[in-house]
């Protein structure tokens, strides 16, 4: 019974174990799937993440060409260096991602070619910049319509990687599901295996104990017979008694002498005993001895293999303390060069390092910058908005861009670009950031120019057009009595308003032509004293200024005329617009040398000392007395680039109160 009892047991553990290790390697194969589907899915962001890289890179070398080619400020093109070679290495890296996939090799191949084809582009137009080159639309159109493939051949890489990542993570999502539902199957089977083989054992106990409650029946029938004969017995033994009594002075006798006897065969036996103990114990001694001897060389040259690899692990740790050391040694160079501030801050944005720009433009000291001190820079007015998006940054993982004024030592507050990006570790954690900040305040300047300038070029051109449109109307009226008293005064008003249409675009046209370099003079040899008698005869005719040439009015020079009347015109027309109470305006003619000279000077309110240095810039407009004037700005701007494509020079003399010379000087020539 009990035999057949552990038989049963033996077979039931066997068959628990045997499906143990079905469900074991099952849920191991399932899990091994799962692992790798998941590995191909992080693949394919990786792939993408590659992608998206490279379009960065492009985008941003893309912003530092324009910048340069905008303003001709070579600090813009750092963006443009080095994009080469990270571009390059982020399709290298794709291609080295995706070598098991024919098709995607075929775009990395196409991606590679585009690419040099945009960056060949991107240089050649800098290349331009740099000659002094016009850039034309047929420049900007190849380089948009490369990187309008470029964008098509990196889409079409990132749909078929989306597809190849559609399909893993469906694959990834069949074994998420599959492998619980395998989980909870294989446990209910086994604990229906425990329940069966529960009831098993005890059906089996129940029959043993059943089998018990017979045999303890069956013993004591056997007891009570066994006692019915222990009386008998006692009757026979009565009747023994005497004989044994006789007997066991005999055996008294005999035991004593056997006892005799055993006692001397133990002693000889225990005697012989000890003796074979101590020769197995000298047997055992010698044995341990020769394994004592064995341990012990073991032993020595366990410590002489441990002493050499405690010597290389010391090497190692101190060549790689030296790597270490050397490493932090070149980013701290390297952050010292940068013509930008530099930083660093932890993955929650307390700043650890600054750079020598950084306390050489704010003239502050570690302990009023790292951690968070740095905050206390930041515009008031703009705090708020770059610690919101210094906090989406650093919650994205990705790189990230911001502006803000910033104080600087002096206490002037100047617009900075603030980019930053994290430094991944081999686990793929962002562990460290690093940050730059470039000061754009002169972009950001000539951006608002460019703004006021459209603002103000869109009033200028609106006043006379609506002025000419209104004459136009009403001499659309009055066209069937061309003797109406109003209508020769419309005809005059509306070449007013054509007129100064027609300056304006004038003027507009002469900055293109200066911007692409095409503002050609024709010289030739004329009198001054002449040219400037019938550019301002105009003033003499209306009759409201009285105008004065002195000095040597036979002068002759080799200039262009046209572009010289322009300049007299413009310095004329300015002393009638900025000095309107002053009715006499001077023009004088001067040989200074192998130069000529020639001032226009009005006796009106004159100019603001912090105004002179701004009055030959594009845009700049004088405003007297909290008066501005009409104009786009440009008058002074396009006659001091005359005068210097003339080698000659442009100047103003004034004082407040007394009045202003415009003057310039050109070479007499032959």
């Amino acid at each position: 019974m009990k035999t057949r009892l552990v038989r049963n047991l033996q077979i039931w553990f066997g068959l628990s174990l045997l499906f143990l290790v079905c469900v074991a390697i099952a849920s191991y194969s399932s899990i091994q799937n799962m692992l790798e589907s998941s590995k191909e899915v992080d693949h394919s962001k990786l792939v993408a993440r590659q992608l998206t890289y490279a379009m960065s890179t492009m985008k941003d070398a893309e912003t530092g060409q324009r910048g340069y080619l905008l303003t001709g400020y070579e600090e813009f093109l750092q963006p443009y260096n080095g994009s080469y070679q990270k571009a390059i290495a982020a399709i290298n890296e794709f291609q080295n991602l995706t070598k098991d996939n024919a098709e995607q090799q075929i775009n990395a191949a196409k991606i590679k070619e585009i690419l040099l084809h945009r960056l060949n582009i991107l240089q050649e137009l800098i290349d331009k910049r740099k000659a002094g080159k016009a850039i034309t639309k047929a420049d900007l159109v190849a380089g948009k319509d490369a990187m309008d493939a470029m964008r098509a051949a990196v889409s079409k890489a990132e749909a078929d990687e989306e597809k190849l990542l559609h399909a893993r993570v469906v694959t990834l999502n069949k074994f998420t599901s599959v492998t619980p539902l395998f989980v909870v199957f294989a446990t209910l089977v086994a604990i229906a295996i425990s329940i069966i083989s529960y009831f098993r054992v005890l059906k089996e106990i129940t029959e043993r104990a059943k089998l018990y409650g017979t045999l303890e029946l069956k013993e004591q029938e056997t007891a009570q017979l066994n006692e019915e004969l222990t009386a008998a017995n006692e009757e026979l033994n009565t009747a023994n008694e005497d004989l044994a009594a006789f007997n066991e002075e005999l055996n008294a006798s005999n035991e004593e002498l056997a006892s005799a006897n055993e006692e001397l065969n133990s002693s000889n036996e225990q005697l012989l005993n000890a003796q074979e103990n101590i020769q197995e114990l000298n047997e055992k001694l010698g044995a341990s001895n020769e394994e004592l001897s064995v341990t012990v060389d073991e032993l020595y040259e366990s410590q002489q293999n441990l002493q050499l690899l405690n010597d290389e692990l010391e090497d190692r740790v101190d060549h790689r303390t030296r790597e270490l050391a050397e490493s932090e040694s070149r980013f701290r160079v390297m952050m010292a060069t940068l013509p930008q501030i530099a930083w660093t801050s932890l993955p929650d944005g307390e700043v650890t390092f600054f750079n020598r720009k950084w306390y050489d433009y704010t003239g502050r000291t570690p302990e009023q910058s790292l951690g968070w001190a740095w905050t206390s820079i930041i515009h008031p007015d703009d705090l708020p908005r770059c610690a919101e998006a210094y906090k989406s940054i650093l919650e994205s993982g990705e790189v990230g861009e911001f502006e803000a004024r910033k104080i600087n030592s002096e206490g002037v507050y100047r617009w900075h670009l603030a980019r930053i990006q994290p430094v991944i570790n081999d686990e793929g954690e962002a562990r460290l950031w690093v940050g730059t900040a470039t000061d754009i305040d002169e972009l950001k300047n000539l951006q608002q120019q460019k703004d006021d300038f459209i603002s103000i070029a869109s009033h200028e051109l609106k006043t006379p057009i609506t002025s000419l449109k209104v004459s136009l109307q009403l001499l659309d009226r009055i066209k069937g009595d061309p003797s109406a008293p109003t209508f020769s005064k419309l005809i005059v008003q509306a070449n007013k308003s054509l007129d100064k249409v027609g300056a304006l675009i004038e003027d507009l046209l002469n900055v293109s032509r200066l911007n692409q370099g095409q503002l050609y003079l024709n010289k030739r040899k004329f009198s001054v004293g002449e040219l400037v008698g019938d550019c301002c005869e105009h003033v003499r005719v209306e009759g409201e200024y009285s105008l004065e040439i002195t000095g040597d009015k036979e002068l002759e020079v080799y200039a262009d005329p046209e572009r010289i009347e322009q300049v007299i015109i413009n310095f004329v027309n300015n002393a009638i617009k900025y000095a309107p109470q002053s009715r006499e305006i001077d023009v004088r003619i001067e040989k200074q040398g192998d130069l000529a000279k020639v001032s226009v000077t009005d006796h009106g309110p004159g100019i603001h000392p912090e105004k002179v240095a701004h009055l030959f810039e594009r845009y700049f407009r004088v405003d007297t007395g909290g008066l501005q004037f009409s104009g786009l700005g440009l008058g002074l701007y396009i006659s001091s680039e005359i005068i210097k494509r003339h080698d000659g020079k442009i100047g103003v003399d004034t004082e407040l109160g007394k009045g202003s010379t415009f003057w310039f000087t050109i070479p007499i020539g032959d």
